[in-house]
C-alpha cells in the first residue's frame, strides 16, 4: 500500500510522459473549442435555461397585466420604449410574422422561431455578447403571440461551454476522451519502452555479466535510441576488454611468480639442511612466508580462472550432504588444534547436479573463514535448508560478526573489514571471493549477514536440478 502511495506521489518517466500528453491534448481540444466558438456564434441553439425560462414567464406576465397586447388588438400603437419599458428588450410577433410594435425584428428571432416549431421548445442564442431566448406563447382573444426577450450576456465563456455540452452528447465526450488516453498512452510507452529495455542492459552489466549488450534487448529499431543502443555496446566492449586484459595480466604475472617462488622453496629447503642453528629459525620464517605467498598466488590464479570462466571441470550429479561430510571431517580436524568444533545439524538429503570441486571449494572458504573469526571452545555450524525448488547451505560461527556496512563488500578480493585482525588471522582476503564465484558458477547466490546475538551466517542458495531423494 506504502509502495503504491509512494509511486503515485512520485510517478516514474512513464506515467509523467503520458500525463503531460494527455494533458496537452486536453488543452488543446478545448481551445479549438473556445476559438470555434468565437468565429462561428450566430448559428448555434441551444435549449433554453430554467432562468430564462423564468424570465420569459414573467415577461409574458407583465405584457399581459400591463395589456400590451390587448392595446395592439385595439389599433392603438405600441410604443417600444417610454411608458412600455418592458417592450424595449421584448419582441413579440404575430400570427401573421409581425412584430407588433413594427420595430426591427433580427433574423435571429425568426430562427428561434423556427427551432419551436421543428422541435416544439424554447432555445437560446448569443450574438456579439446578447442573448436571444424564446418563444413564450400569449394567447389574448383566441389569438396566440410569440414572445422573445433580448439581454446582455455576462458569462460568454460558459455560455460556449453550454453550447458545446449540448451539441455534443456524452458518449462522444467519452469517445475522445477514450482516443486521446489509448494514444498518449501508446506515445508514453513508445517513448520509455527503449528506456527500460537499455536499463536491462544496464543491469546485466552492472550484475557482472559483461557479455550482455543493448542491441539484444532494444531489437531492431532505427532511431536514435539505436544510435544510443550501439554507443553503449561500444562502451562495454571497450570496458569489458580493459577488465579482460587486467585479468589476463594478473593470471600471467601470477604464473610467472610460481617458478622463482618454486626454486625458492627448494633453495630454502637445502638451505635448512646445510644451515647452522643460528639461521635455522630464519630459514624456517623464510619457508612459511613463501608457503604464504604460493598459497596466495594459487589463490590468485584460481581467481582469475573463475573471472574468465574457465572452470575447466565436467558437471556432475552429487549428493550435496556427503560433500559436506568429506570437508567438515577435514575441516574438524583443523579446528580441534584450536578446541573449536564444526557441527553439520540434521539437514534433509538434497541432490545437486553442477560442478563439484567449485561447489567443495566454496563451502570450504567459508567454514574455514567461519573457523578462523570463531572464538575458542565454539561451534561452527552447518545446516541445509530444503526451500522447495531451492536449498541454501547455511554456515554460522560465533564470533564478533562484522560491521553492516561491509556485509556487501566482504566477497571483494583482498577487501578487508578489519585488515589489522584479517592479517593476523592469516587470510589472504581471496577465499570468501573464490566461494562467491564458485556458487555463481554453480548458479546460486551468496549472503552475509549478521546474528542477532553475535556472529556471521553465510548462506549459499542454489536452485535444485535434480530431484531430491
Amino acid at each position: 500500500m506504502l509502495h503504491t502511495i509512494r509511486k503515485l506521489l512520485k510517478p516514474n518517466l512513464f506515467w509523467k510522459i503520458f500525463l503531460w500528453f494527455w494533458l496537452a491534448t486536453l488543452l488543446t481540444l478545448i481551445s479549438v473549442i473556445f476559438l470555434y466558438s468565437l468565429t462561428s456564434q450566430d448559428t448555434r441553439l441551444v435549449p433554453i435555461e430554467a432562468k430564462e425560462s423564468e424570465l420569459l414567464r414573467q415577461t409574458a406576465i407583465t405584457i399581459q397585466l400591463k395589456h400590451v397586447i390587448e392595446e395592439y388588438q385595439n389599433g392603438l400603437p405600441i410604443q417600444p420604449s417610454g411608458t412600455n419599458k418592458e417592450l424595449a428588450n421584448t419582441f413579440i410577433i404575430n400570427n401573421q410574422g409581425y412584430e407588433i410594435s413594427d420595430k426591427e425584428v433580427p433574423e435571429v428571432i425568426y430562427q428561434l422561431s423556427a427551432y419551436y416549431k421543428q422541435r416544439n421548445r424554447p432555445a437560446t442564442v448569443t450574438i456579439n455578447n446578447y442573448s436571444y431566448s424564446g418563444p413564450e406563447i400569449v394567447f389574448s382573444r383566441g389569438q396566440y403571440y410569440l414572445l422573445f426577450i433580448k439581454q446582455k450576456s455576462q458569462q460568454h465563456f460558459s455560455t460556449l461551454v453550454t453550447e458545446f455540452f449540448h451539441s455534443i452528447s456524452i458518449w462522444q465526450i467519452l469517445a475522445v476522451l477514450g482516443i486521446s488516453f489509448f494514444v498518449c498512452f501508446a506515445l508514453a510507452w513508445y517513448l520509455t519502452r527503449p528506456i527500460h529495455q537499455l536499463q536491462k542492459a544496464t543491469k546485466a552489466i552492472a550484475k557482472g555479466d559483461l557479455q550482455a549488450r543493448a542491441k539484444d534487448f532494444i531489437g531492431k529499431r532505427s532511431d536514435e535510441f539505436h544510435d544510443l543502443a550501439e554507443d553503449f555496446d561500444l562502451m562495454a566492449d571497450r570496458i569489458n576488454r580493459i577488465i579482460m586484459s587486467q585479468k589476463r595480466l594478473l593470471s600471467d604475472v601470477s604464473h610467472e611468480l610460481r617458478s622463482p617462488l618454486t626454486r625458492m622453496q627448494i633453495a630454502a629447503s637445502l638451505a635448512q639442511k646445510h644451515s647452522q642453528k643460528e639461521c635455522s629459525n630464519h630459514i624456517e620464517r623464510i619457508e612459511v612466508e613463501v608457503e604464504r605467498l604460493d598459497e596466495l598466488i594459487g589463490e590468485l590464479l584460481q581467481v582469475a580462472a573463475l573471472e574468465r570462466g574457465q572452470q575447466h571441470q565436467q558437471v556432475d550429479t552429487f549428493v550435496i550432504n556427503d560433500l559436506l561430510d568429506v570437508i567438515i571431517s577435514d575441516a574438524q580436524f583443523e579446528a580441534s588444534a584450536n578446541n573449536k568444533e564444526v557441527v553439520l545439524h540434521d539437514s534433509p538429503i538434497i541432490s545437486f547436479r553442477g560442478y563439484y570441486n567449485l561447489l567443495a571449494r566454496s563451502v570450504e572458504n567459508v567454514i574455514r573463514n567461519a573457523i578462523r573469526h570463531t572464538p575458542d571452545n565454539t561451534q561452527v555450524s552447518v545446516i541445509v535448508k530444503d526451500l522447495g525448488p531451492k536449498f541454501s547451505i547455511v554456515i554460522s560461527d560465533q564470533g564478533h560478526g562484522i560491521d553492516e556496512a561491509h556485509l556487501d563488500k566482504i566477497f571483494e578480493p583482498f577487501y578487508r573489514p578489519t585488515e589489522a585482525r584479517e592479517r593476523s588471522s592469516g587470510g589472504t582476503g581471496l577465499g570468501l571471493t573464490i566461494a562467491k564465484r564458485g556458487v555463481e558458477v554453480n548458479g546460486g547466490t551468496i549472503q552475509a549477514d549478521n546474528v542477532a546475538d553475535g556472529g556471521l551466517v553465510v548462506t549459499m542458495t542454489l536452485r535444485k536440478n535434480v530431484k531430491s531423494s
